[in-house]
């Protein structure tokens, strides 16, 4: 295993490796019967090679999201029945959409149909497409994190043209291109109408400290 692989951050939940290569050491537990070697904690990996012993050292500095959080991410990849997401920050909605915290690492967030509409959904892509930048709910606590949208504060923030790579504008059901005219639907957020209230660098997908 690199030394890279052996610094890497992990969360609650990762698989760190398998019991025939080591054996849990401080913050990692044995899930059996498959085998597998899971941080218990939010930290960075740590692989004694003479002892074959893995341990996760925790990061205070490092956070994820906790169940009931409120999150930052981009969609990445949009299947039938999965949404695949990559979360960047925390934020508050109480008293008042606010910057939390920019997480330190990449997390993985997955929605799934029935967290994103109570009615039917025939074609998801008339809610999420890749290169969405959405607000959701986090459902779970461990990764891959379930998301929800139900809500409407929750959904796309930010979206961009199909046609021609545009930043959108929101309207009522999606966005529409200042430049070429395209309209997409979208799971529109409310949120989306007054983005200043939280600002995001779409350029390098971070946000901004307000």
């Amino acid at each position: 295993m690199s030394s890279q692989e052996r610094d890497r951050r992990v969360v609650p939940g990762d698989v760190i490796g398998h019991e025939e290569e080591y054996v849990e050491g401080q913050n990692v537990f044995l899930e059996e019967p498959a085998g597998l070697l899971r941080a218990s904690t939010v930290g960075v990996l740590r692989l004694d090679n003479n002892l074959k012993v893995a341990s996760v050292l925790p990061a205070r500095t490092l956070r994820a999201p906790g169940k009931g959080s409120f999150v930052i991410g981009m969609v990445t990849q949009v299947r039938e029945s999965l949404v695949f997401t990559e979360l960047y920050g925390e934020i508050s909605l109480d008293p008042r959409p606010r910057w939390v915290k920019e997480f330190s690492g990449r997390l993985t967030g997955v929605i799934t149909p029935e967290h994103i509409s109570d009615s039917r959904i025939d074609d998801i892509y008339s809610f999420l497409r890749p290169g969405d930048i959405i607000v959701a709910r986090v459902m779970s606590t461990i990764s891959p994190y379930l998301l929800s949208l139900k809500s409407p504060q929750l959904g796309v923030l930010y979206a961009f043209c199909s046609r021609c790579g545009s930043l959108m504008t929101p309207e009522a059901d999606g966005f529409r291109c200042p430049h070429c005219g395209n309209f997409e639907k979208r799971k529109v957020s409310s949120l989306a109408y007054s983005r200043d209230a939280i600002r995001i660098d779409v350029k390098r997908i971070g946000l901004i400290p307000t």
